[in-house]
């Protein structure tokens, strides 16, 4: 840690107008969730399926036997498939016969269809401080010690599944060639425990420009953090000014 301190340091200072009125370390809350998620696999329809779903959109049926012998396909893998369709929302039996959903019209004018995979799990993390999911990296960042401080505005944020899946859809989701994989949704999330990510804080001044900023750096995404920049002069940028000016009269 002393290392990088020094190496940012440096960093911060490359400017000789800029010098550094402060400097602190300090730790921030990261809540862990484990999360489970479905997955479907989306794929072009075949040709079968497009024709039963023609034949439900068209005639009164009932029984597999009669597409069956419509078809000339062997009746087992006509019930095989139009279970398949019932399971995944395209069809559903009614009074006459099988018919079309809302999702069995949409789909088969797109031309494709979602097939089950085994679900999933996963590690995500959360910065209420940012309002920000993200894929937790095993052993991805450094822990802070217990002596550091906690961040000093901190930030009650509550869990929000639909962005947990707008992640997961992100960087999970993926295509081949002939499918694509997609969430379709979170079937379990337990918080797990609560990271405390180091963070190295510069309170700078600019004498050229007389204006004071801060930097910090994230030790989980290893970069600098406008956000907790942003946050923490929206409360102090006043409040080192006026100490500037006040060490200043002291000296006149």
């Amino acid at each position: 840690m002393d290392g990088l301190i020094e190496e940012l340091r440096t960093h911060v200072t490359e400017n000789p107008d800029v010098s550094i009125v402060n400097d602190k370390v300090w730790k921030l809350p990261v809540v862990l969730y484990d999360v489970g998620f479905s997955r479907v696999k989306r794929l072009k329809m075949d040709i079968l399926m497009k024709m039963l779903l023609l034949a439900f959109q068209e005639a009164d049926v009932r029984r597999a036997a009669t597409l069956s012998d419509m078809l000339f396909v062997e009746e087992l893998f006509i019930s095989d498939l139009i279970g398949k369709m019932q399971r995944t929302g395209l069809i559903g039996l009614e009074k006459s016969g099988y018919k079309l959903t809302a999702k069995g019209y949409d789909y088969l004018a797109k031309g494709i269809f979602d097939e089950e995979m085994d679900g999933d799990k996963t590690v995500i993390s959360y910065s209420a401080a940012h309002y920000q999911y993200r894929l937790a990296e095993d052993g991805g960042h450094s822990e802070a010690g217990d002596e550091l401080p906690v961040y000093r505005y901190p930030v009650k944020g509550s869990l929000n599944k639909d962005r947990m899946q707008e992640l997961l859809s992100k960087e999970v989701s993926g295509g081949e060639e002939g499918f694509q994989t997609i969430v379709s949704g979170i079937t379990s999330c337990v918080e797990h425990e609560t990271a405390y990510i180091p963070c190295i804080e510069f309170q700078l001044y600019d004498q050229k420009q007389d204006v004071f900023y801060a930097r910090v750096w994230n030790g989980m995404s290893n970069n600098w953090d406008e956000t907790l920049e942003k946050q923490i002069e929206a409360h102090e940028l006043v409040k080192w000014r006026k100490a500037m000016e006040e060490k200043n009269s002291a000296l006149v």
